[in-house]
């Protein structure tokens, strides 16, 4: 495979350069993994940007990234990332056949592959849905899995914030599935069991072993995850600042470097943890789905303002416009000052996230869109509510 060799040595000279920093900047600690066959694939939990660095220390052996497509629209950085390493391309909001075939290529090279299971970093600190296509793929693969556990990844740097904290992290596999093991099993075990090596609850893993994460600004930014006021049920009505978490209906909350919140006033604080907020937001849209279903179709759910619209064309983004997002229960309407853009839900495939905020989807006609926001904006209410709408 063309550039395989050079890659490698890339790969070990990161190893050899960004080792150290990371272990000290991160306080990372792990187990090294001595693989029992070549090639494999490697499963990992996803919780920060460092994430692929932080497996690839503990491997001996040179991998290939699945990646976010959004990387390849950096410009110079872009072409730099695809010529030390060249990732595999993913265009999240889509189901890109391309992806799968480029993995079967390096496979077949005698490469390995790395994917993050939950295609996404967790709000909450609990590991996401994993796609059901995750174990198809690996039974069609023809090569041993290892499955690899990140932990104290969300504390360091939880998706909401755009800060680092400095605590733990370890990392370590949890185990390895030889070609014949993965021949006797069928995708949907292959895929439990998967679930099963990867699922982590940061908040569990608190109880059993607590560590402070120092750092600054340590609730800012919470209102991208946070959206729903307990106290007023207020939507987008939450605002941060430093290690505060208010509303203006007075509820004032501090986010402490052990990840729990006490309150600033003489109230209770209605939940101790980001988890149980995320649960409590979920359950509240589960129970009230069928009133929003039923809503007239001009009657507005959500909304903000001051956002863009970009087309998300290989290699680059393309500004459309700017203007204020829109939700009905049944499409998805840009407005901007001299034209409206509407999305049916129907017609929308996927929708994602990318980073805290940019709200990512394509259409069926296999175009990718994307909606930036000049401020601190909730895109999981977006991609929440729309995921129950369309099931």
């Amino acid at each position: 495979m063309k550039g395989l060799a050079w890659h490698r040595f890339v790969f070990r000279v990161l190893q050899i350069v960004m080792g150290p920093f990371l272990k000290r900047k991160l306080n990372y600690s792990y187990e090294k993994v001595k693989p029992s066959s070549r090639p494999y694939v490697i499963l990992a939990n996803h919780n920060t940007d460092y994430d692929p660095l932080l497996i690839g220390l503990a491997f001996p052996d040179h991998m290939y990234y699945v990646a976010s497509e959004h990387i390849f629209r950096w410009g110079f950085v872009s072409k730099l990332i695809n010529f030390l390493v060249a990732p595999i391309p993913r265009v999240k909001g889509t189901t890109e056949i391309n992806t799968v075939m480029n993995i079967f290529k390096r496979l077949k090279a005698g490469a390995n592959v790395c994917m993050f299971a939950e295609g996404n970093r967790s709000f909450s600190g609990e590991t996401g849905e994993i796609p059901v296509s995750t174990g198809k793929l690996i039974k069609k693969s023809g090569v041993a899995l290892i499955t690899f556990r990140l932990d104290g990844g969300y504390f360091t740097s939880p998706r909401w914030s755009k800060t680092i904290r400095r605590g733990m992290m370890k990392g370590r596999k949890v185990k390895e599935y030889s070609v014949e093991e993965l021949k006797n099993m069928t995708w949907e075990e292959i895929n439990t069991a998967i679930k099963n090596d990867l699922y982590v609850d940061a908040y569990e893993e608190q109880k059993k072993n607590p560590i402070e994460y120092k750092g600054k600004k340590l609730a800012e930014d919470l209102e991208t995850a946070l959206y729903l006021c307990p106290k007023c049920s207020g939507i987008a009505t939450l605002k941060s600042e430093d290690d505060r978490l208010f509303c203006s209906c007075g509820m004032d909350l501090k986010y402490d470097s052990y990840g729990y919140f006490s309150s600033n006033n003489n109230e209770m604080p209605p939940f101790n943890t980001v988890l149980e907020w995320c649960r409590f937001q979920d359950r509240n849209l589960r129970e009230d789905i069928e009133r929003i279903r039923n809503l007239p179709s001009d009657k507005l759910i959500y909304s903000d303002n001051n956002q863009t619209l970009w087309k998300a064309d290989w290699g680059k983004n393309n500004l459309i416009g700017k203007g204020s997002l829109l939700l009905y229960n049944d499409r998805l309407v840009f407005d901007c000052v001299d034209k409206k853009y509407t999305f049916e839900l129907k017609n929308i495939l996927d929708l994602g996230i990318i980073g805290q905020r940019v709200i990512a989807f394509a259409t069926n006609d296999r175009q990718a869109y994307e909606i930036k926001s000049e401020h601190p904006r909730s895109a999981l209410k977006y991609r929440e509510i729309i995921k129950y709408l369309k099931n």
